[in-house]
């Protein structure tokens, strides 16, 4: 059986024995594929070769459509396929396809370079390392997928494939290779997995079809110029993982005038920009930036608005040079300098504020901003260079803090529509040389503002400010000034300085050739308010109403905002009898009359409030007299004098009760105990003193009874009417109904011949009342109950 295969083998191989590169060849699916040993012991393996010497020995020794086995049979041994050789394909312009075997598990160093026919082709999942210039310059190649089990793309291993229009990086990539897919033009859209780390150099230079990528945050690192020249890139995404970005990374057009690349930090990321960057771009420096290097974005036209993070130190010389479409910049709080010519003829910048973190502000800084209209100067710039704001024909005022302690010649040279300059610098040690001023060429210079801790003005600081028409000083010393420092100024102009040091002015050395002093009376701004009834005297004034007010005392000024506070009343109103004493609202006397009565207390706001007591004092009531208690066979008598409305009747001090006639019947005493009564009279809330005590000691007429008659009540209980009905009455007797509180409140007389009385209760309210039947030998009582 081993023979007959050795035969067959035999006739469907060929073997080359001579000095050629291969160690041999084989025929597979009709093709002849060309090997190298790379290993003669279990397992053995082979790479596949080019054919000859070298790969140009035998040009186009591979075309058309080829397939590589997983394994080959040489010298009755079987060889697995492992790898594509070094230039195995290279410049097999004829072959169209190629299909691997999944035994393969890399692909070698210009392994299919130059192979211009290719169009497609299959890369198992086997393969774990696609090599340096593997598919270089394959124009034809449209499309090709990448397996997960590859790890690394090589240097330039798509280099020059410019049909190629996408491609899908899996996974398990780690790193793309420099060059990996230089000039691919044809490339649009790339996915950048996120197991990539790194971006090699010049990775996707030139690939100017490509307009947007995003990159993952697991790169820490993209090459120089790894995508330079990608003409139509309008969007990426730069992560916080990326520690640092290569020389002219994302540099997409010639130098400019051979100047060196811009950098900038962004994200501790060093980014690294050249030339003119697209129409319309905004870039934001986000914080965690260092620094924005010198040329950064020098010539960036299309430049339109930038934002500088907080963490940012500085702005380097000719950072933003020429960034004439910039509209807009935001510097962040942490900026300490700004560079040589950092904003030169930035022309569409119309406003600035310059941070108070920023020291100095370099020569020629705005030099050229001729749409610069207004700029604000932090209070910690120390020195302002040469030119820094000249040509800015559009900045028509300007406020110099008293930090600054140097301002550079020709700093604001041409500067034709400035009209005021407010000059506040403390100490100032230098404005312009000897030579030439800080204002030169400023011909609509009219008033100039020296701030109040200016200590000195130096030569020639406003040489031939001829424009000038007045000068404002808030100084309150004269600061040291130089014979030469206002040369060419009009001494007669108007020169304000503070009211109170007009003489110090006028005697100074060389401030004294100023003729026509103006006193600046500083305006004080009151805001304060008087009681009404009140008059303001401050600073002469005599004012008891409100409004604003100008007060002028000397040297003193003063805007006067006078309001009035009101006086507060509040009326009560009370009443209280005659004799009582009176303690409320913070009253405390004995009512006498009637009257209005009033107290000032302190109100909130400072003023008085008056309280008006407005009390009605009820006359005093007469006290009950002859008071005189009667007993009678069937009842107590109470009577006595006096004009209440209503009286209350106490039996040894304790109230018994509360009635509206000097008359009351009393039955429950206890026979022979001595009782004491006393009345008092009342009206309204008034009451009387006690009336005279009359004390009385009797037969109780609960003890008096009689059964010689027969009684009975029906209904009982009743809703309102009840009938009483007697047996055995001989002579007249009286029937006393009483309420709950023991008052006669029905009174009845009946005779011998009667036999029934109606009891009519409708009206009264429910409970339990009594019905007592007396004559001189009766005394009988009934209990009637109404519900």
């Amino acid at each position: 059986m081993k023979k007959s295969l050795l035969i067959l083998f035999a006739i469907i191989t060929t073997i080359t024995l001579n000095t050629q590169a291969e160690d041999f060849s084989a025929i597979y699916n009709g093709k002849t594929i060309y090997y190298n040993i790379t290993s003669s012991t279990y397992p053995r393996t082979v790479e596949v070769t080019f054919r000859g010497a070298s790969s140009s020995t035998f040009p186009n020794a591979y075309s058309g459509a080829v397939s590589i086995p997983d394994s080959v049979l040489y010298s009755g041994n079987y060889y697995n396929v492992t790898s594509i050789g070094a230039s195995a394909f290279s410049g097999c312009s004829g072959l169209t396809s190629i299909t691997i075997g999944n035994s393969v598990t890399s692909i070698g160093v210009s392994a299919f370079s130059g192979c211009s026919g290719l169009t497609s082709i299959t890369i198992p999942n086997s393969v774990t390392s696609i090599g340096n210039n593997a598919f270089k310059s394959c124009t034809g190649l449209t499309s090709i997928t990448i397996p997960n089990s590859v790890t690394s793309i090589g240097s330039r291993a798509f280099e020059g494939c410019t049909s190629l229009t996408s491609i899908t990086i899996p996974n398990s990539v780690t790193s793309i290779g420099d060059r990996a897919f230089y000039n691919c033009s044809g490339l649009t859209s790339i996915t950048i997995p996120n197991s990539v780390t790194s971006i090699g150099n010049s990775a996707f230079s030139y690939c100017s079809g490509l307009t947007s990528i995003t990159i993952p945050n697991s790169v820490i690192s993209i090459g120089e110029s790894a995508f330079s020249y990608c003409s139509g890139l309008t969007s990426i995404t730069i992560p916080n993982s990326v520690t640092s970005i290569g020389s002219s990374a994302f540099y997409n057009t010639p130098y400019y005038n051979n100047k060196p690349d811009g950098l900038v930090y962004i994200n501790n990321v060093l980014y690294k920009y050249k030339g003119t960057m697209p129409a319309n771009t905004s870039i934001n420096v986000l914080s965690g930036t260092i620094s924005i290097s010198d040329y950064a974005f020098s010539n960036c036209t299309g430049l339109t608005s930038i934002t500088i993070g907080n963490s940012v130190t500085s702005i380097g010389n000719s950072a933003f040079w020429n960034c004439y479409g910039l509209t807009s910049i935001t510097i962040g709080n942490s900026v300490t300098s700004i560079g040589n010519s950092a904003f030169w003829n930035c022309n569409g910048l119309t406003s600035i504020t310059i941070p108070n973190s920023v020291t100095s502000i370099g020569s020629g800084a705005f030099d050229g901003c001729s749409g610069l209209t207004s700029i604000t100067i932090g209070n910690s710039v120390t020195s302002i260079g040469e030119y820094a704001f000249g040509n800015c024909s559009g900045l028509t005022s300007i406020t110099i803090p008293n930090s600054v302690n140097s301002i550079g010649y020709d700093a604001f040279k041409n500067c034709t529509s400035l009209d005021t300059m407010y000059f506040n610098a403390f100490y100032c040690n230098s404005i312009g040389d000897a030579t030439r001023t800080a204002f030169d060429g400023c011909y609509n210079f009219r008033t100039l503002v020296i701030g109040d801790s200016v200590q000195n003005v130096p030569s020639k600081a406003f040489f031939n400010c001829s424009s000038l028409t007045s000068i404002i000083s808030r100084a309150t010393n004269p600061p040291i000034v130089q014979g030469n420092s206002y040369y060419g100024v009009s001494k007669t102009i108007p020169f304000y300085t503070p009211c109170n040091s007009i003489p110090s002015y006028q005697s100074a050395l060389y401030w004294s050739d100023f003729t026509n002093y103006v006193g600046i009376r500083t305006p004080q701004f009151i805001n304060t308010s008087i009681c009404d009834g009140s008059i303001y005297t401050d600073y002469g004034a005599n004012i008891d109403s409100a409004g604003v007010y100008t007060l002028v005392n000397g040297c003193d000024s003063v805007i006067l905002n006078l309001s009035i506070k009101p006086t507060f009343q509040t009326d009560y109103y009370d009443t209280i009898c005659k004799g009582q004493n009176y303690n409320n609202y913070g009253f405390s006397f004995v009512a006498d009359t009637s009257g209005q009565y009033r107290r000032s207390l302190q109100a909130v706001n400072g003023c008085d409030s008056i309280i008006v007591l407005n009390l009605f004092v009820n006359p005093a009531l007469a006290i009950p007299t002859d008071l005189n208690v009667q007993v009678t066979a069937n009842y107590i008598e109470f009577t006595w004098q006096s004009n209440g409305s209503s009286y209350a009747i106490y039996r040894n001090d304790s109230l018994i009760a509360n009635v509206t006639q000097p008359i009351y019947l009393d039955y429950n005493v206890v026979n022979g105990q001595s009782y004491c009564y006393k009345v008092k009279a009342i009206k309204g809330d008034c009451e009387s003193e006690f009336s005279n005590i009359v004390c009385k000691s009797f037969l109780g007429l609960s003890d008096i009874s009689s059964n010689t008659i027969q009684t009975k009540i029906y209904p009982n209980p009743t809703n309102n009417k009840s009938k009483l009905e007697f047996e055995g009455l001989t002579t007249e007797a009286d029937v006393l109904v009483y309420d709950m509180v023991g008052r006669v409140i029905q009174k009845h007389r009946i005779n011998q011949g009667n036999k029934v009385l109606d009891i009519d209760l409708s009206g009264y309210a429910k409970g339990v009342y009594s019905v007592r039947i007396i004559n001189d030998r009766i005394n009988q009582t009934k209990k009637l109950i109404v519900q």
